[in-house]
């Protein structure tokens, strides 16, 4: 992670508060450069990609008095002391875009999983970022240099983490470069790197194969439902600027929407409808 160095909290230099941080060395371990460049930076640091999350979820986040982080998935009524578990923060969050999107396509679907929640509510405590993919790891060569893009981290199960990566890994179809849209290229890059990343992370950092799975249909869901309010309600209400609307593409929904459905085994699918404003 790159160090902090000064946050400014004052809107008037910039328009809003802002941090310096220190400078990475290398690029994102996937970039949109020539195929041959981009295909050769990716599989060489793949390991490294995923040995660095793997070493985060081992790491002892007592030990270095971070275990009381601020939780990126809060809930809205909680005890002092007595926060739910980052699953169940999950699937409240969930069940609330699904509520006020509205998004009925996605009620089959979390109805199944919030079934089969209890099963696997209990589990070890690590430090989760939420959005570890190739364009939020830097990389020098093979070596990691440093991750960025910690909005989402959090305390909880680190199949959750996983599984969002393997979920990222399988569905972000880019308009550009053309290779990586959902075709032939795309396709078949998308699933031969989702399909390495399962059994390289389990070498390195054992799982239960049950509750990953299951974790996945969780993953799935929650990243649905972020489209989803983005095209209902505009990227402003789950955090993101404006012109990252034109990252929800048709191709990216129907990945994904076919993913969730798979995972979850009931239908998950996105109103592709033009949004309304908040």
């Amino acid at each position: 992670m790159p160090r902090p160095y000064l946050f400014e909290p004052n809107h008037g230099a910039l328009g809003a508060p802002f941090l310096i941080m220190q400078r990475l060395g290398g690029s994102p371990l996937f970039g949109s450069r020539s195929f041959p460049t981009a295909f050769k930076t990716f599989s060489l640091g793949f390991f490294s990609f995923v040995r660095a999350q793997a070493r985060l979820h081992k790491y002892d986040s007592t030990a270095a008095g971070l275990r009381e982080i601020p939780h990126a998935f809060p809930t809205v009524a909680q005890s002092a002391g007595n926060e739910p578990p980052l699953l169940d923060r999950l699937l409240n969050l969930i069940a609330d875009r699904v509520e006020h999107g509205p998004l009925p396509g996605l009620r089959e679907a979390l109805q199944r999983i919030n079934e089969r929640a209890p099963r696997f509510r209990s589990s070890p405590q690590s430090i989760v970022h939420m959005d570890y993919h190739p364009l939020n790891v830097m990389v020098d060569g093979v070596q990691v240099t440093g991750v960025i893009d910690w909005v989402n981290t959090d305390v909880g199960d680190r199949h959750l983490d996983a599984a969002m990566t393997a979920v990222i890994l399988s569905s972000s179809a880019l308009e550009h470069p053309r290779w990586m849209r959902d075709n032939l290229v795309g396709n078949g890059l998308r699933a031969s790197f989702a399909a390495l990343y399962m059994p390289l992370y389990h070498a390195m950092a054992p799982m239960n194969f049950e509750r990953f799975r299951y974790c996945q249909a969780v993953a799935a869901l929650l990243r649905l439902s972020m489209l989803g309010m983005m095209r209902a309600r505009g990227p402003e209400v789950v955090g993101f600027r404006p012109e990252s609307i034109s990252e929800v593409t048709p191709a990216v929904v129907r990945l994904l929407s076919r993913y969730a459905t798979r995972k979850s085994g009931a239908s998950a699918r996105l109103d592709m409808a033009t949004p309304q404003p908040a």
